[in-house]
């Protein structure tokens, strides 16, 4: 299975966006994304979360071995113990990102953000479009919202 990911943090609203797609003979076959507050968090949160939904995601079809395709070069490094950064925030992810890499067979291509490569386009698009649609609905929860 090739899985794309990508991940947006907006540290004015603390908020991370983050997606994956499913990729399979050239065609999306599955979309998703989401988006959330994080008060302490950072772009490297927001591209974790985004492999770790995905990872979960093959966890719960019971697929035993994935392609990770990213943008952001630490990814591997993080999920391997290679790398462990001063931030007990970062760390906490990548830990359960470990956890996910124990039951599962990944490898991990990175490709470079925001050039021609249409699905890591397209899950760039979809991380930052959670965020905004988050920020809808919480507008519409809000008691400041008009109809």
């Amino acid at each position: 299975m090739r899985i794309y990911v990508d991940g947006s943090y907006y540290d004015d609203l603390r908020i991370a966006g983050f997606s994956f797609c499913v990729v399979e003979d050239e065609e999306i076959k599955f979309t998703y994304k989401d988006a959330m507050e994080i008060k302490r968090g950072n772009s490297i949160i927001a591209e974790l979360l985004g492999v770790i939904k995905a990872l979960e995601y093959c966890n719960n079809l019971g697929v035993k071995e994935v392609t990770i395709i990213h943008d952001y070069n630490e990814i591997p490094m993080l999920a391997s113990s290679y790398r462990n950064t001063k931030n007990p925030y970062i760390n906490s992810y990548a830990r359960k990102l470990r956890q996910f890499c124990q039951n599962l067979q990944v490898s991990f291509v990175k490709v470079k953000a925001h050039k021609n490569d249409r699905f890591n386009n397209y899950v760039d698009e979809m991380s930052r479009k959670s965020v905004e649609e988050y920020l809808i609905k919480k507008l519409k929860k809000s008691k400041y919202y008009k109809r």
